[in-house]
């Protein structure tokens, strides 16, 4: 081969090789992925508005066999929010009664 040639084959491959790469440069999506946590069941099953969490505070403390105290009305959303949790924490199940027949390993 000739240099003439050589060169036109050398330039020829060059080209079709930095248009494969920009065909598949532009072919890839460019944008990055968004990932989104997904939301804890633990705070989307707490209510947000003073009227939600009064009703769900309210049948805490019903399956307690407990009242709402006096004066409950002077307290404040998140006073309230407070006590719901707290209370539906109080209310929780204990292990042995989840898993009676569990035995605790040492």
């Amino acid at each position: 081969m000739t240099g003439k040639k050589v060169w036109a084959v050398g330039t020829a491959m060059f080209l079709l090789g930095a248009g494969a790469a920009f065909a598949v440069t532009a072919a890839v999506d460019g944008d990055p992925k968004v990932t989104v946590q997904p939301q804890s069941a633990a705070t989307s099953d707490i209510p947000q508005t003073h009227e939600g969490l009064v009703a769900a505070w309210t049948a805490e403390l019903k399956k307690a066999g407990k009242t709402k105290p006096d004066g409950w009305e002077m307290l404040t959303t998140e006073e309230i929010r407070g006590r719901y949790i707290s209370q539906m924490y109080a209310n929780a199940p204990d292990a042995k009664d989840i898993d009676p027949g569990m035995v605790k390993r040492d």
